[in-house]
């Protein structure tokens, strides 16, 4: 029930899906193979789930029709794409290609937007936020001016904006006047997602990262653990390339040092520096004399996995596992009448909303027909 619900795996197919995480040891099965009582998830934290599994894929695994599907998916995985480019560049005939768009566009792993007279290829799975004004710039600009622009950012993640307009560089990588106009744009209209951070009374300065992943990727609390992971690299990011008085040499050695020992040395720009990891319930600042305050972690899963992941972006590397569902992680690994309840509790949502429409269109149709037309 709970690999249906979450996952729309049916029950058919459930037995072979088993199987294989069972032989990856991404779960464990309590109960035999024909009565199985629950499912106890073991789903690395900081590994790449995706290199697992293809190393466990052996020559001759796939057909031809998820050949083309991978090789499509790892053409926009890091940039949006021109249709017909698109369909060139992948070696298949028409028809697999067709299938594989079908079957991308139904579960949400591609999407067409059309622009300036150009089909656009997306995927919601890699890219959140504006897909239109992305769409657009791609087919203005073209996917390789694109493409080279998020790879700077990616190896320079948490970079200041400002710093980077005047210096026309990111990270010591020059861009020319196209790219910098690109983020420009793209961060005015929200696809890179700039945080910000406020110092001195009137300072307030932007800092760049690579567009969010999706919402198939970032559920709920997902996408509070990657917020926390930016909101750690601007801050470090702030005392390395803006700092008042200390200035941070190292920033990817002092995010493993509050991971590794929980705090960090106190001075006295850690309030202006930090507040904005303390508003989003990552540390604490505990004063220590004078204006000098340490900066304590507040030790969570989700605080560790927020820290580990900065440390990931910083170093030019990719996401691992943040599409990793914490409520069907617990599911499984409970009863039947746990899983009834949640879904139960979700179809109650939806009559509810259902009949809260149909009142609302009674009321309409009363109100239309009392009308001295």
């Amino acid at each position: 029930m709970a690999s249906y619900y979450y996952f729309k795996i049916p029950s058919l197919a459930l037995k072979q899906v088993i199987q294989i995480l069972s032989e990856l040891e991404f779960i464990d099965v309590i109960g035999s193979k024909i009565n199985i009582k629950s499912i106890i998830p073991k789903i690395p934290h900081f590994k790449s789930i995706y290199q697992l599994i293809g190393d466990y894929t052996e020559p001759g695994d796939l057909n031809e029709t998820e050949l083309a599907m991978l090789a499509i998916l790892n053409e926009i995985s890091s940039k949006p794409e021109n249709k017909q480019r698109l369909i060139n560049s992948v070696s298949t005939d028409k028809q697999i290609f067709d299938t594989c768009f079908r079957y991308g566009e139904s579960s949400g792993l591609l999407r067409t937007h059309s622009a300036r007279g150009k089909e656009i290829i997306l995927s919601p799975y890699y890219f959140a936020d504006n897909l239109d004004g992305l769409a657009d710039l791609t087919a203005k600009s073209g996917s390789t001016k694109i493409k080279n622009v998020l790879d700077k950012v990616k190896s320079n993640q948490g970079w200041p904006l400002s710093l980077v307009m005047q210096q026309s560089e990111i990270g010591g990588q020059k861009l020319d006047s196209i790219e910098l106009s690109l983020i420009h744009t793209m961060a005015s209209e929200g696809i890179l997602k700039p945080p910000s951070i406020s110092f001195g009374t009137t300072k307030t300065e932007q800092f760049i990262f690579t567009p969010n992943p999706g919402s198939t990727r970032l559920n709920a609390s997902n996408r509070e653990v990657y917020e926390r992971a930016m909101a750690l690299i601007s801050c470090v990011r702030k005392g390395q390339l803006m700092p008042d008085e200390y200035k941070i040499n190292w920033p990817l050695a002092l995010l493993r040092s509050l991971r590794d020992k929980g705090y960090l040395k106190s001075n006295s720009e850690a309030p202006e520096q930090y507040k904005n990891l303390v508003f989003m319930k990552v540390a604490n600042l505990i004063p220590t004399g004078g204006k000098r305050y340490q900066l304590k972690l507040i030790n969570s899963e989700e605080n560790i996995q927020a820290i580990n992941i900065a440390i990931k972006l910083l170093e030019g590397g990719s996401l691992a596992n943040l599409e990793v569902n914490k409520e069907a992680r617990l599911s499984f690994s409970k009863d039947e009448t746990y899983i009834q309840s949640i879904i139960s509790s979700s179809e109650m949502r939806k009559r509810k909303q259902i009949q809260i429409a149909e009142e609302a269109k009674h009321e309409m149709d009363q109100l239309l027909l009392n009308l001295d037309i």
